[in-house]
């Protein structure tokens, strides 16, 4: 077989596997420039936000893969994440009040105000928050996820 031929069955193969297996090329999507959490509702303009990130993989609420904080102005925040991959991500959002980096407890529960990717809200008979209720998908056409902080 020649050259030509064979480059014409790589050709074939290549374009094969992109069309049965979509996913295989979805995951190794470039990066956008960067995702921005657009957090609105804080009651006060104090303190900070902090955001927990965490993929599938990564234990919600109790560990994240990555931790940013960003300043609170006119009572939004706007924080950016550079070089993420596309792909299923999943977040919560904290009112720092008094600046000390950590969500800070009272009796066992969340003492400064969150907020929740995919609108979700914490309730009496809404259980813990986990990845499934958090989970939003990131990609080009997805790059800005809107946060309500519930105060």
């Amino acid at each position: 077989m020649n050259n030509n031929g064979m480059k014409k069955i790589l050709l074939i193969l290549s374009f094969t596997i992109d069309l049965c297996y979509p996913a295989a090329w979805s995951q190794n999507a470039k990066p956008a420039e960067t995702l921005t959490f657009h957090v609105t509702g804080f009651e006060k303009a104090t303190g900070q936000a902090l955001i927990y990130l965490y993929r599938r993989a990564d234990k919600v609420p109790t560990k994240p893969f990555m931790h940013l904080k960003a300043e609170i102005v006119n009572h939004v925040s706007d924080i950016t994440v550079n070089n993420l991959p596309y792909g299923e991500y999943a977040a919560i959002v904290v009112h720092d009040l008094n600046s000390n980096g950590k969500i800070d407890h009272k009796w066992g529960m969340p003492a400064e105000p969150m907020g929740y990717t995919n609108k979700w809200k914490l309730s009496l008979f809404s259980g813990m928050p986990t990845f499934e209720k958090l989970k939003f998908f990131y990609s080009d056409k997805n790059s800005t996820i809107v946060v309500q902080m519930k105060e």
